[in-house]
């Protein structure tokens, strides 16, 4: 399927390519996310593939694809009692996600209407979702405002448990066989999720500019993991998570260029709180240079902190948190530490304006590493092993 999906995509491209004023780019990308320790382990492969042309500068058309390839080892059972130690005997898992993507932009002297259409695939998701951007320009286009709508029609795939009246009745699944087929044992489970997003971008001098961003988003529906299931002292029931959750945010940044260093400092803040009281802040500072002709290179540091849910605990035999429970450790106090950047290589062009064949070709080289502290999460007695992260990214972006 990921074949056909792809070669959908370049059949766009070329259908493009072939019309009358059409400015054409594609970029492609594949990224490596790896974290391992004690035993646990998460790979990620991520290729993906982009289209967009622009005609006469007024109509936008986009696709694209993106596969997630990821397989690991986790603990099924968290906080189970007995000899067996958790993270030694964690279960293997394995998952294939397939997404395509279509999109359009329609743009005026100063404004723009986007949208776009999303389709995705998994074992045991399948996803809908489709998003609108209104942006104008005004102030002698110094001033941009935007506004986002975004809804996500979800299925997730979980065990049939008909006899199963309470949560505490209800076991783990055990694999994603049977998914989306009838008679298998299996059941689908809905989400909604409605996101609406509101951005100002003010250029204030030719070389300081800021954006305030504000976001909010309404999630119905199923939202635990149908795999995991916490031990509640006589039985390992699957985590059970509310329904509903409403998220909010507001986020700043600013970019500073400083002219004798042809560089430029840019500095975020980015503020969190949804109503399972988990509420966090991020702040990130980078660095952006330019080296030599057509090089880029960029280094960021960035720090996040977060409190836990007010359903979550460490260990539910002690100290029950009511009828929720929840074995994700992103749901427990937390922070992190990145540290992290980019090269990116716009190769310069030719005496005829162009970079051989094409009118640009940019090569985007990225790293990042990440390390986490769950300072209250554990299996059991031991703390999370595998509490560190790398991901790498190189990209390819060509114009005709």
């Amino acid at each position: 399927m990921q074949l056909k999906l792809a070669g959908a995509v370049l059949g766009f491209a070329l259908a493009l390519a072939s019309g009358a004023h059409a400015q054409v780019s594609v970029s492609t990308t594949n990224t490596v996310y790896r974290e391992a320790g004690g035993g646990l382990e998460t790979t990620s492969i991520t290729p993906s593939l982009r289209i967009q042309g622009t005609i006469q500068d007024r109509v936008t058309l986009r696709a694209g694809w993106e596969a997630d390839v990821v397989s690991g080892a986790s603990v099924a059972v968290v906080d189970a009692p007995g000899a067996v130690d958790a993270i030694t005997s964690a279960t293997e898992w394995s998952d294939f996600r397939n997404t395509a993507t279509a999109g359009f932009g329609i743009k005026s002297e100063y404004a723009t209407l986007e949208g776009s259409y999303t389709y995705g695939t998994e074992n045991d998701y399948r996803s809908h979702a489709f998003a609108l951007t209104a942006s104008a320009q005004l102030f002698e286009r110094n001033t941009t405002f935007s506004l986002t709508y975004g809804r996500g029609f979800d299925r997730v795939c979980n065990l049939l448990q008909p006899r199963a009246q309470e949560s505490v009745d209800r076991v783990r699944m055990p694999s994603s066989e049977g998914c989306f087929e009838d008679d298998a044992g299996r059941e689908e489970l809905k989400l909604a999720l409605h996101t609406v997003q509101g951005a100002w971008t003010q250029a204030w001098a030719p070389i300081f500019a800021t954006q305030l961003t504000l976001s909010a988003q309404i999630l119905n529906g199923y939202q635990g993991n149908p795999y995991r299931a916490v031990w509640l002292g006589r039985v390992a029931a699957q985590e059970n998570h509310p329904e509903n959750r409403a998220r909010y945010a507001a986020g700043l940044g600013l970019r500073f260029w400083v002219n004798p260093l042809k560089g430029a400092l840019q500095l975020s803040t980015r503020v969190y709180r949804d109503t399972w009281d988990v509420s966090s802040i991020t702040a990130e500072a980078a660095w952006e240079q330019r080296v030599l002709e057509g090089f880029t290179v960029r280094a960021r540091l960035r720090y996040y902190n977060q409190t836990g849910a007010a359903f979550y605990s460490d260990d539910y035999v002690r100290f029950p948190r009511g009828q929720y429970f929840t074995g994700d450790r992103e749901l427990s106090p937390m922070s992190s530490w990145l540290v992290g950047g980019h090269v990116a290589y716009d190769v310069p062009p030719g005496e005829d304006g162009g970079v051989g064949p094409f009118a640009g070709f940019v090569i985007l080289a990225k790293f990042d590493w990440v390390k986490y502290d769950f300072r209250d999460f554990h299996y059991g007695d031991a703390a999370v092993p595998n509490d560190r992260a790398i991901m790498a990214t190189l990209g390819l972006e060509a114009s005709f």
